[in-house]
């Protein structure tokens, strides 16, 4: 049993509630829910295999139990909910932060498995099918990845054969290279949403959703199907992870889920979208926020890190002047120049995260389809990758900060990041992912640069003339450099750049020089994740400013201040090699961000430690006797928390405007 006698300690104020966001009561509900609850009490890295998913199913279990879960559930069967994905997201990183395999197992029978059906199904067939789950009648599970098509869905070759004489589909495995690989839930789920080819008469319609049955609730497998357990895996071994393989299985007609595309009773196809590509489209779009819950499983990994990784930090002491006593190990310049910008990065993607869910309530309430908002599909497409590739790097600076006591599975971070690990593939590649968010810029590049090529290029060439003036000289003599303003136009000069020569590029390979075009993209894939990834650093340091500017609190906004100054700097460089190529920096300058980077992760190394208490995670969640949680099974590792003492220093230093929030 962990001491939960720590929270008394840290006195939680206006930046708690302000991280936490609208929902901060009902995430104050579940954190207590959780702290009360037995079943998270331990660690479970030294259980079996099957054990650990066990005990994944009752915590699983226990959470779809709680007081405010079961109407919570039931509100995704209804449409146009206020705030239903901003307040799913917040539960979703509580769960996960409490543990990760049953916050991934909640993602699969919920957010993937219900969220198919709610996303893809008529309203009578969220009734039948998602509703008994919300009363734990049955579990589910996604089954759309193949073991030989994983991003690309569309090449999927699982076969749903419409049979007219009884009304059924008859769902087949018909190669080796379609059984449906890594499914989760699948040794202990019921039903399954399949994603297959519907074929009539000989002819595909493309990827569909089918309701299929697994086994039954006594566990027996239903006829024609079978599930290979794929049995151990890096992390996440509360999770049963799977292969299924379907022989020529029937299903009811009515099991196709209908919304994107129906087949009568006579085996005439009707969809409300004409173009089988575009109805494919919609039917993924539709899945998007099931997505960008990984954004926040991904922050509530990088914050139990960086909570971990910091408090120890103002533990553990090492070195210090001759004949005096040793400093605190954060007081050494390497070890807060690694943790502070993984810091800011987090405090960044909670603020532009929280932005990605509004608008897509919003999209939702006032009935949009997803598949009409492209750019925010690239954004999530993008925060997927962002968050994923830098929870992996802050969780091996918290690992190696940490020294020794990093490396111990009691103290949490070696787990976090097997568990976390998957993520960077899980639910689309990253690389995939940022060749989403780069169609999508060109898009909108080929639309601000009209239809006529020759006044696309005219424009081109007036927006290179212009970039081509903007030395490091001018820019400076306007905004001071390393201030916000500076920052902010440096990284949207970065992303201008990358994405006015990608379609110089593209435009010469294909019109000039008739390469194919995927050969041309092909060859074109270094500069397009370049150019994705300086989109969304751009976006989460405007959004991290638009969240400081909002701030009510004055002292915490000029905390905040700093951390987003960190960010910015941190990003920019990261790519001072680039800038000095073009010319945005000059050698000075550059040297400039460097001093500017050292002194904003000095000035915050102490004040990180109220930011990690802000993050409110509860003890029992924690775990870790280095970050100050007592726990009799490795009593040899702990170390008492540390006071927390504010800095005195802040910079004060111009925000922006309301309009930058525009992607």
């Amino acid at each position: 049993m962990y001491d939960t006698s720590i929270s008394e300690k840290t006195k939680l104020g206006t930046l708690a509630r302000y991280l936490d966001g609208e929902y901060w009561q009902t995430k104050d509900s579940i954190r207590n829910e959780i702290s009360l609850c037995e079943l998270f009490q331990r660690s479970s890295y030294d259980l079996t295999l099957d054990q650990n998913r066990d005990l994944t199913v009752e915590r699983l279990h226990y959470v779809m139990n709680m007081s405010l879960m079961r109407p919570h559930l039931k509100d995704q069967v209804k449409e146009k909910q206020p705030g239903f994905i901003t307040k799913s997201l917040g539960i979703t990183e509580l769960i996960c932060s409490a543990d990760m395999a049953t916050g991934v197992k909640l993602g699969v029978v919920c957010g993937l498995f219900g969220g198919a059906i709610t996303n893809l199904g008529s309203s009578e067939q969220k009734n039948i099918w998602y509703l008994p789950v919300t009363e734990l009648e049955f579990t589910g599970m996604f089954a759309m990845t193949e073991r030989g098509h994983g991003s690309n869905v569309k090449g999927i070759l699982t076969e749903a054969h419409y049979e007219p004489s009884t009304q059924e589909f008859i769902i087949n495995t018909p190669c080796e290279d379609a059984q449906k690989m890594y499914i989760g839930n699948s040794m202990k789920g019921n039903y399954a949403s399949v994603f297959a080819q519907l074929i009539i008469d000989g002819e595909s319609q493309g990827p569909h959703c089918f309701m299929v049955p697994i086994r039954d609730r006594q566990g027996v497998m239903h006829p024609g199907v079978t599930a290979i357990d794929m049995l151990h895996k890096e992390g996440l071994h509360g999770v049963d992870n799977g292969i299924l393989i379907f022989d020529h299985v029937k299903i009811p007609r009515e099991n196709l889920l209908s919304k994107f595309g129906s087949v009568s009773a006579d085996g005439l196809y009707s969809s409300p979208i004409q173009s089988k590509g575009s109805r494919f489209n919609a039917m993924l779009a539709a899945l998007t926020p099931t997505r960008l819950g990984l954004t926040v499983q991904a922050m509530a990994a990088m914050k139990l890190g960086l909570v971990i990784a910091v408090r120890y930090s103002h533990s553990r002491r090492q070195f210090g002047p001759k004949d005096q006593d040793e400093v605190k190990i954060m007081e050494h310049q390497t070890q807060y120049l690694r943790l502070m910008p993984h810091l800011a990065a987090c405090l960044a993607l909670t603020f532009t995260t929280r932005f990605a869910a509004a608008m897509m309530d919003d999209a939702l309430c006032q009935g949009e389809d997803l598949q009409h908002t492209r750019s925010l599909q690239a954004l999530v497409a993008g925060l997927k990758a962002y968050s994923t590739w830098q929870n992996l790097a802050c969780l091996q600076e918290c690992r190696e900060c940490t020294g020794g006591m990093g490396f111990m599975m009691e103290n949490r971070i070696p787990g976090l990041k097997c568990d976390s690990d998957v993520f960077v593939t899980f639910e689309g590649d990253n690389v995939v992912m940022l060749q989403v968010v780069v169609r999508e810029l060109m898009t909108q590049y080929a639309k601000q640069m009209g239809s006529s090529i020759v006044g696309g290029l005219i424009k081109t060439w007036s927006s290179s003339l212009s970039d081509s003036f903007r030395t490091s000289a001018l820019g400076f003599s306007m905004d001071a450099v390393g201030g916000l303003r500076f920052l902010l136009k440096a990284l949207a000069y970065r992303e201008r750049v990358l994405q006015r020569t990608l379609a110089a590029r593209l435009y010469a390979k294909v019109e000039r020089n008739k390469e194919p075009f995927f050969e041309a993209w092909n060859s074109c894939l270094h500069h397009v994740t370049g150019l994705a990834l300086a989109h969304i650093h751009r976006v989460t340091l405007e959004q991290f400013a638009l969240a400081v500017q909002d701030c009510p609190s004055e002292e915490d906004r000029t905390l905040l201040t700093k951390f987003c100054l960190l960010h910015g700097t941190s990003l920019l460089y990261q790519e001072r090699a680039w800038y000095l190529e073009h010319n945005y920096l000059t050698p000075r300058t550059s040297r400039q961000i460097r001093s500017q980077l050292l002194e904003l992760c000095r000035s915050v190394k102490d004040e990180a430690l109220k930011v990690v208490s802000d993050f409110n995670i509860p003890p029992c969640c924690i775990q870790a006797p280095i970050a100050g949680v007592a726990n009799p099974r490795a009593s040899w590792a702990f170390y008492s928390l540390p006071d927390h003492t504010p800095s005195r220093q802040a910079p004060q230093v111009p925000l922006m405007s309301r309009t930058a929030s525009k992607l």
